[in-house]
Order: C-alpha cells, then sequence, then structure tokens
C-alpha cells in the first residue's frame, strides 16, 4: 500500500512538473500572450480529459500543498505590507476595479448558468417526450 501511495505521488510530480515545464516551453516557443503556467495547467487538463485515470496519481502528490494552502499566501500579505502606502493612495481605484470586476464576473456567470440549465432542461423535456412517444 505505502509503496503504491509513493509510485502514484511520484507519477504525479512528473506530471505536474512536466505540464508546467511544457506550458512554459510552448508559451516561449510559440511567443503567446498568456502565463506559461496556466497553458501547463491547461495541457493538465486536457491530459486529464484524455488519460481520466492520471488524476488518481496528481491528486495523490497535490493533496500535500493543498492541506498547507495557507503557506502560499505569505509572500502576497509580504507585498501588501511592503506596497501598504501605494495600495492607501490608489484605494478609490483598487476598490472600484475589485467592485466593477467581481459584480461582471457574477453576472456573466449567473447569465451563462440559466442559459445552461436552460438548454439542459429542454433537453431533458424532449428526451422525456421522445420517450413517452415510443
Amino acid at each position: 500500500m505505502i509503496v503504491s501511495n509513493v509510485r502514484h505521488a511520484a507519477v504525479g510530480a512528473l506530471l505536474v512538473f512536466a505540464a508546467y515545464y511544457l506550458g512554459l516551453f510552448v508559451v516561449n516557443a510559440l511567443a503567446l500572450p498568456i502565463p506559461g503556467p496556466l497553458m501547463g495547467l491547461l495541457l493538465l487538463l486536457g491530459g486529464f480529459f484524455i488519460f481520466p485515470k492520471l488524476e488518481v496519481h496528481t491528486a495523490r502528490f497535490v493533496s500535500l500543498p493543498l492541506k498547507h494552502m495557507s503557506l502560499f499566501f505569505v509572500p502576497a500579505v509580504l507585498g501588501v505590507s511592503i506596497y501598504w502606502s501605494d495600495i492607501q493612495a490608489n484605494a478609490l481605484a483598487i476598490a472600484i476595479a475589485i467592485i466593477a470586476t467581481t459584480s461582471l464576473s457574477l453576472g456573466l456567470t449567473a447569465w451563462f448558468s440559466q442559459k445552461l440549465f436552460r438548454s439542459k432542461k429542454n433537453k431533458s423535456s424532449d428526451t422525456s417526450q421522445a420517450n413517452e412517444e415510443c
């Protein structure tokens, strides 16, 4: 059992780091205007769709960092403390940007969800009507 867990974690680590560096390579090679780690994440997601069994390995590896996620916010907190005077000087602009983008993203998500749920409801009612006719 322990050997299996270690093997799953090692394969998961290899997948995560390979996706990260492959994403960096693709972005640099194609001069894409997106961050390399984001491309790597998309490649990893695509790999999960193609090979669903890889998710078990990756989940085994990422469980430890996810348990200690608060440690990843230490640099952000330090950045806020270092640039506090700039944040205070631009507080109104920052607040407007946060409120506007949050409202926009929530509105778009709600609109998209409604369209998605309506189309699912219409498909399910069409399917049930077709079954009743048969």
